[in-house]
């Protein structure tokens, strides 16, 4: 790895002039489904640029080198002296913001609709890597991919308000085949570098035990990756001064809900942002004790990736060796996977560095080869599913119970019976079973289920009975006949309704009538049903439940505690439901509109394909007819009733074509203005609820704000602390992402500073 490539003079590359193409590959299309990972050269400025030996054209992104033969080949030599490379993009002298716009701007992007990037550095120790993908230290235009990125995701959450959007970060370190948390508050030097690379049951790649905090800024993200930044391995050899010895990946974890559509569908997409170690020949960089060791793992782990990289760019291999390494394993996604990747191959293009410069571009053209199958990852949370149907649940219920007061069948129990309901039942069993009554009225599922059950109790008592008894003791056959017979009947008329009971249900068919006023059903939970009629007034305690809003009309209503802004989400919902109804109602308009005019769009394409299906077809059988024609040399060509009838329709085929292509243009031109309508509506309902909200709940907060600004009135400010103000107004007006990136880095050195103070106190009080 690099930590910093000065721009001593740019590269002299030269065009070449007929260079065509390679034609070995064809681009794969760069939007969703299969697309082959994109691969940029760039090139490391240097003031001993071999010009005899390199040539970049930057026109046609191709590189072509000249290697001349070895002396010491003997008479016949077949060494070969040229290569030509042909890449996805040839970058020379190109500054951090090119190449950021070249290769990283549209990954970004992507990940925020939902897809997984991975944003590369490959190439030889001291060729840039770090320096692309971290940045130098010269100032802020001199950052690299990794805080652009981080600054160009949360611009773009900022300009997606209907959505919810939370942003988590990790960083992991692979040092000698360990692999090391560098975000957690335990050093690395503690750790024991165990953490283990799982697949999850859908097959997506985690590291087991790494940590992922959350960043709600930008100025946050910043401060943790410059942190976690100060905690690699860097060494010293004959070519790099700050050589990273480690490969590192910087991971955003980005998770999306709407906020106007259901929010139990999450999107998940995440953004591997990785530098990779360096490939060192060791009689060059005369390493060696640890710095040797650790080149023979960085060695080995790039080997391994090659490794994989072959494998997938083979179609007739079966294996891709992914599980050889940590690194292939942590990278399977990107490599093959779900997901959209670029590498940045970084070489050095002087004439010493001409065999690590031709290994570089030949890993670059097999990366070229590997095919990726980028899908939008969509979930469903199980807890909010869980929540929608237990509320789904209870509105059923109440349905039901509103259906059977109506029904005038409020006595029906759908819960579980109690005790004493199971004995009622029992009594009511043994009665039926005795000929009291002719009918046992089943009312509910419920009451059949536990009639059943007391139809097996009463045979267990029964069977127990008599095989207790002796067989001498035995009733006569007619016992239970008479006493039977014997008992006393009070069934009553059964031509008479009895209370409870529908009458007169076969004459008036399924007319039940009006409910009576004392059939209102039994409700375990009158505020889970929201009946208004228990007494609760509106923004009082006893509908609590009704509302996510409960809790602040509670608070309103009485006054006796302090006022609470409510939850924003659950507020937002509410809120469609009332004040922003006609905002939703317009805003599902539009949507059903967009749907009818797609379909509308999808038939009119259908129709044109269909009608240049049938022209295709006219014009070939149209041309098999005049080549079977015999020409006549009495007089000009005749055309005869088939060849007149195959003309014609042809034309009119051609004339529906023409019909159906322009209704397909005027539709498209109106789904694109309905896709306006909806972003704007979209926009328009977010800024609504947000000014209700402020109106609503601000001078709550306008109270915190007024309490914490008259704390501070008394305070003074001290001379650093005046400086800090005006340096961060100077920079407010450099650039607006200027503030947050100089901000984080501060605060990460100042963790440094502290963390090196508290261990050498650490270090005096245990020599003491």
């Amino acid at each position: 790895g690099s930590r910093g490539c000065p721009p001593t003079r740019a590269l002299p590359g030269a065009l070449l002039p007929g260079t065509a193409a390679s034609p070995s590959r064809v681009e794969a299309p760069r939007g969703m489904g299969r697309n082959n990972v994109r691969v940029v050269v760039r090139a490391r400025p240097t003031a001993s640029y071999a010009s005899d030996n390199f040539q970049f054209n930057e026109a046609s992104d191709s590189i072509d080198m000249r290697l001349p033969k070895d002396d010491h080949g003997g008479v016949v030599n077949n060494q070969q002296e040229s290569w030509h490379f042909k890449l996805d993009k040839v970058m020379a002298n190109a500054s951090q913001e090119q190449v950021f716009d070249s290769c990283a701007s549209d990954v970004v992007r992507s990940v925020m609709d939902g897809y997984n990037g991975t944003i590369m550095a490959y190439g030889q120790t001291g060729a840039g890597k770090t320096h692309t993908m971290t940045g130098g230290h010269v100032g802020f235009a001199d950052r690299g991919i990794v805080p652009r990125s981080i600054s160009q995701i949360y611009t773009e959450a900022a300009s997606r308000p209907e959505n919810q959007i939370t942003i988590r970060l990790s960083y992991v370190e692979i040092y000698n085949e360990l692999m090391f948390d560098l975000l957690t508050d335990v050093g690395v030097a503690e750790q024991s570098g165990d953490l283990h690379v799982v697949e999850d049951p859908k097959g997506a790649i985690q590291v087991k035990g790494l940590s992922n905090p959350i960043a709600a800024t930008e100025e946050e993200a910043l401060h943790v990756f410059f942190q976690g930044d100060t905690n690699r391995h860097v060494a010293e050899h004959a070519l790099n001064k700050g050589s990273t010895r480690s490969h590192c990946v910087f991971t955003i974890h980005v998770e999306s809900r709407s906020r106007l559509e259901s929010n139990e569908k999450v999107i998940f997409s995440k953004l591997h942002l990785v530098d990779l170690a360096g490939s060192e020949r060791v009689k060059k960089t005369g390493t060696d004790g640890m710095t040797l060791k650790e080149a023979s793992y960085i060695n080995k782990s790039l080997s391994f990736l090659e490794q994989v990289v072959v494998a997938l760019g083979d179609k007739h291999r079966d294996h891709v060796p992914y599980r050889q390494s940590k690194l292939t394993h942590m990278l399977k996604d990107s490599l093959g996977g779900n997901c959209k990747t670029t590498m940045i191959a970084n070489i050095w293009p002087e004439a010493k560095m001409l065999e690590e410069t031709t290994s570089t571009l030949r890993f670059a053209t097999r990366m070229m080869r590997v095919s990726n199958d980028a899908t939008v990852n969509v979930h469903l949370d199980p807890q909010l599913l869980l929540r929608k149907y237990e509320r789904q649940i209870k509105e059923l219920k109440q349905e039901l119970a509103m259906h059977n007061t109506l029904a005038n069948r409020s006595h029906v129990q759908y819960e579980e019976y109690t005790p004493d309901e199971q004995r009622e039942l029992e009594g009511k069993v043994k009665m039926y079973l005795e000929r009291e009554v002719q009918d046992l009225e089943v009312v509910s599922a419920r009451m059949a289920y536990e009639a059943f059950a007391c139809f097996r109790k009463l045979y267990d008592e029964l069977r127990t009975e008599l095989s207790s008894r002796p067989p001498a003791g035995a009733a006569p056959a007619g016992a239970f006949e008479e006493a039977a017979e014997g008992a006393p009947a009070e069934a009553g008329d059964p031509s008479v309704p009895r209370e409870g009971e529908v009458g007169e249900s076969e004459e008036r068919g399924i007319s039940v009538g009006i409910a009576p006023g004392n059939s209102r059903p039994v409700q375990e939970d009158r505020s889970a049903l929201g009946d208004p009629g228990d007494g609760s007034a509106d923004g009082g305690a006893g509908g609590a439940d009704r509302t996510s809003l409960g809790a602040a009309g509670a608070v309103r209503g009485g006054g006796a505690t302090e006022e609470k802004p409510p939850d924003k989400q659950a507020a937002f919902a509410d809120w469609k439901t009332r004040e922003g109804q006609g905002y939703e109602e317009a805003f599902e308009k539009n949507k059903l509109e967009l749907k009818e005019k797609r379909a509308e769009m999808k038939d009119a394409l259908n129709a044109a394909n269909q009608a240049k299906r049938l022209i295709d077809d006219a014009k070939e059988r149209l041309a098999r007819k005049q080549a079977d024609k015999v020409p006549d040399s009495r007089d000009e060509e005749l055309v005869d009733e088939e060849e007149y009838a195959l003309i014609k329709s042809l034309r009119e085929t051609k004339s529906q074509y023409r019909e159906a292509f322009e209704r397909h243009r005027a539709v498209k031109v109106d789904v694109i203005q309905l896709e306006h309508l909806m972003q704007a509506c979209k926009t328009k309902l977010v800024q609504a609820f947000e000014e209700w909200y402020d109106q609503k709940w601000g001078h709550v907060a306008a109270a915190a704000e007024a309490a914490a600004a008259e704390a501070a009135a008394g305070e003074r400010y001290d001379p650093q602390e005046m400086f800090d103000l005006m340096e961060a107004d100077r920079l407010e007006t450099q650039h607006p992402d200027a503030l947050a990136y100089h901000k984080a880095r501060k605060n990460a050195a100042r963790d440094v500073r502290q963390k090196k103070t508290g261990a050498a106190a650490a270090t005096a009080r245990g020599g003491r």
